[in-house]
């Protein structure tokens, strides 16, 4: 099962539209989850917002061209998670998850790839504005390999919550890196993380050791 979402920004909004038309239109049949079609309703719309306020001369400057990037930013991050519930939700026809360019269920392999059995090497960028990254590598002798398809993962689940929460969170992805961005209010707080590799089935294998992170 691959995961292809289109790179340029008015192909990705549109795309990200349709899927969200398609899930509301649907949403009875196929047992959408309500607050999670709502979540991806509120961020195409802001997302499309950003995309055309900066995509007209007269209103675009600065504060347009952030507000686009954050608006994107957050839409492709939460689609990330959404649509591996798509695909894994069976109440969904394997056709309509072609039609809306989402990965097909249908395998051709020989043998399905097993659960990891190793958890991947983690890093992280803090950034200025509130986000941290985090990245994932696979140790191959001694040095982290970039190429993830040479263990044949499908992704990786990124778990992490705030020092002072009880409640994880997840996140998952099927490249390499995945963003956290978080509100001014939490500036100065700690956030512990850890991550584990995923297969086609969304299994997945050990965690890694916890992260302490400090939100700029």
């Amino acid at each position: 099962m691959t995961l292809t979402q289109p790179r340029q920004d008015s192909e990705y909004i549109a795309w990200a539209l349709n899927v969200s038309l398609q899930c509301t239109d649907h949403s009875r049949e196929w047992n959408i989850d309500a607050d999670a079609l709502a979540t991806l309703q509120t961020l195409v719309d802001n997302a499309k917002a950003a995309y055309d306020a900066n995509s007209n001369r007269e209103t675009a400057n600065h504060y347009t061209a952030v507000g686009k990037r954050e608006s994107f930013r957050a839409l492709r991050q939460f689609m990330s998670t959404f649509i591996l519930a798509l695909v894994s939700n069976l109440a969904i026809p394997n056709a309509e998850l072609v039609a809306m360019g989402l990965p097909s269920r249908e395998h051709h392999a020989h043998e399905p790839l097993p659960v990891p059995a190793e958890a991947p090497e983690v890093t992280t960028i803090v950034g200025q504005h509130h986000d941290i990254t985090v990245y994932v590598m696979i140790p191959q002798l001694g040095h982290p390999s970039e190429y993830l398809k040479k263990k044949g993962y499908h992704g990786f689940v990124l778990r992490y919550r705030k020092e002072d929460e009880t409640e994880w969170r997840e996140v998952h992805s099927t490249s390499l890196h995945a963003t956290l961005i978080f509100e001014s209010e939490d500036e100065g707080r700690h956030l512990l993380l850890t991550a584990a590799w995923i297969n086609p089935r969304i299994e997945h294998g050990p965690w890694s050791d916890e992260l302490r992170v400090l939100i700029n």
